[in-house]
């Protein structure tokens, strides 16, 4: 709540108080203009919070408020004048009551823009409602108050000016049950709906008994009730600043239970306080019998439309109870045709199928996991090894609709692979897993991968690889060597034992290298009778296992009976000094093993000695 609200609340409640305990305490010749000055005050504090409200969230709505409140003051302004110079002229009253109407008016077109029209257009039996209410409300007021207005008015024009604000009045009346019973367009808070139907009611209320009680010689009750008016539109004001407070469900569920309750019986509640009011009154035998005619009708008519209504919703309750049974019996046999073809997919089904409960007990199986031996009491120790981790990552991930996982079950020689894959079942505590042994699988994909990243008569990794793991591995190191591997007299090896005897001795070759290397250093085949190496060296070391290199592939190789012999002619570049790239090390390195092959075989060469020579 807003501090000029409370403010506001608090300023209402301090008028009432001062209001109420003057008007008690005067005699009772000062009680009408200590009411209409009081009526003055009141809606003179009612027009300044209307306006800074205004000026602060200006809307349609609030300005609507705001004329209204205004019309009042101004024709309290006027009756406070013509009192304290004692003007009584009829034409002068008339004008005075004009300001009451446009409050009035004004009003009634305020509460007319809240309502849901589209929802009162739908509801035949509300309309009926509304039309008794008003009937009642039009009956009620002749007896109070029309019958009276010719015999206390002087003039045509001061009686059809009390008409129309007596009119107004069964308006408000009128509104008061629409408000409640159709809604509003907007839904509001029930905080701010009680405000407006507050409003309303003590407006219409205080209208209806001011002008019996005056009509009716009750002056001094009817002045007592002029301080009220303010209050009236304090609700309409405090309405509009509460209608965009959070809307409590709970709330709004218990005003349309009583609304459901209350609403279908208000006709006829009304219609027996009226004749019960016009029985005991002194009316006319004509107007009596009139008004039993009018409210009979009206209550024939009610019950005519709440017959044909009824007589709706049951054939449209009928038809959905048909429609409904005609659904469950397609969902029906549609749920076990899905049965049958679940049970036909569990059976058929070539992984392993395990149906388990909550607590890890394997309820059944497919056949292919009969066939596995998963239903058997004592499992495999793989088996058991497996089914722990599944059920660990179940109850890892409690409440996940699927879940999808690798398995690695360690085994003799290596590990077997599997994959599982979870259903869980809505609302019910078992579970269907599907296992799946992928080891033949992913090896399959290992080899696959690797024979794209290897030489295939070597083993060894292809130049591709060879580059993507130097690339990698260079950033991490302060130092290192390439040194590119090309060797001599490969091709009189290849012509004169055959492609056979040179492919073997390519695979000594290979070994050889390999047994040479250590930790991060990598060896790789370029192609023909090329290989390449990187060892995590300086230049000195790199020296002696140049050397080391040069003494293993000199000794001499023994194939198919035969002794063969080649020599090396390496090239080596040193990082950084010589590059950073895998790219510019091997070409420096591929420099200087040509430089050395041309120059003096059998031998090694540094790419840098080429610079300096």
């Amino acid at each position: 709540m807003s501090k000029a609200f409370k403010r506001m609340t608090g300023g209402i409640v301090i008028y009432l108080i001062i209001s109420y305990t003057i008007l008690l305490l005067i005699p009772n010749a000062f009680v009408i203009p200590a009411a209409i000055f009081s009526s003055f005050v009141g809606s003179l504090l009612i027009t300044i919070a209307a306006i800074l409200f205004y000026r602060k969230t200006p809307s349609p709505e609030l300005k609507w408020i705001l004329i209204a409140v205004s019309a009042y003051f101004i024709g309290d302004l006027g009756g406070v004048v013509s009192g304290y110079f004692s003007l009584t002229s009829v034409n002068l009253n008339v004008l005075l009551d004009f300001p009451y109407t446009i409050h009035l008016l004004t009003i009634t077109i305020f509460l007319f823009r809240l309502l849901d029209i589209e929802h009162f257009r739908s509801q035949k039996l509300l309309i009926l409602d509304s039309l008794t209410l008003f009937t009642v409300a039009m009956i009620a007021s002749y007896l109070t108050i029309f019958k009276y207005i010719p015999e206390y008015t002087r003039t045509f024009a001061e009686q059809f000016s009390w008409d129309i604000y007596s009119f107004l009045t069964i308006l408000l009346t009128l509104f008061f049950f629409l408000l409640y019973a159709s809604g509003l367009k907007k839904p509001v808070s029930l905080f701010a709906f009680s405000f407006l139907m507050g409003g309303t009611f003590l407006l219409g209320m205080i209208n209806f008994l001011f002008y019996s009680f005056l009509l009716n010689d009750f002056t001094f009750y009817a002045m007592l009730l002029l301080p009220l008016y303010p209050l009236s539109s304090y609700f309409f004001i405090s309405f509009l600043v509460t209608r965009h407070l959070p809307i409590i469900a709970k709330q709004q569920l218990l005003l349309l239970r009583i609304e459901q309750i209350l609403r279908p019986s208000f006709s006829y509640v009304l219609l027996l306080l009226l004749i019960t009011y016009v029985t005991f009154s002194p009316v006319t035998t004509r107007f009596y019998f009139i008004t039993i005619a009018t409210t009979f009708l009206l209550f024939l008519t009610r019950q005519l439309f709440s017959y044909r209504e009824n007589v709706r919703l049951l054939r449209e309750t009928t038809s959905l109870q048909e429609n409904l049974e005609t659904i469950v019996s397609q969902k029906t046999e549609l749920l076990r045709l899905r049965e049958q073809e679940f049970k036909a997919l569990f059976l058929s089904y070539p992984q392993m199928v395990l149906e388990v409960n909550q607590a890890s007990h394997i309820l059944s199986g497919n056949p292919a996991a009969i066939r596995e031996g998963w239903m058997e009491k004592s499992l495999k120790d793989e088996q058991a090894r497996l089914f722990k981790q599944v059920m660990e990552a179940l109850h890892a991930n409690k409440g996940v609709p699927s879940l999808s996982k690798t398995f690695y079950i360690p085994h003799d020689e290596e590990d077997l692979i599997y994959t599982m894959t979870s259903i869980c079942i809505a609302d019910q505590e078992r579970v269907f897993i599907i296992l799946s042994d992928v080891t033949e699988d992913v090896r399959q994909e290992q080899w696959l991968e690797k024979l794209g990243n290897h030489d295939a008569l070597t083993r060894l990794p292809n130049r591709r690889f060879f580059e993507e793991q130097l690339q990698t591995l260079l950033p991490t190191l302060r130092h290192g060597s390439l040194l590119f591997v090309d060797l001599d007299g490969f091709k009189a090896i290849n012509d004169t034992y055959g492609h056979d005897a040179g492919d073997l001795l390519l695979q000594e070759t290979a070994d050889r290298l390999q047994q040479l290397i250590q930790g991060e250093e990598l060896v790789a085949r370029l192609g023909g009778d090329e290989f390449i190496l990187f060892t995590v060296r300086d230049e000195d070391e790199t020296t002696a296992f140049a050397s080391k290199l040069l003494a293993s592939l000199n000794e001499p190789f023994y194939i198919k009976d035969q002794t063969m012999s080649v020599t090396p002619s390496i090239g080596i570049s040193l990082y950084p000094s010589d590059g950073k790239s895998s790219n510019v090390l091997l070409i420096r390195a591929d420099e200087a093993m040509y430089h050395i092959k041309n120059t003096n075989k059998n031998n090694f060469q540094f790419a840098a000695q080429l610079k300096r020579n």
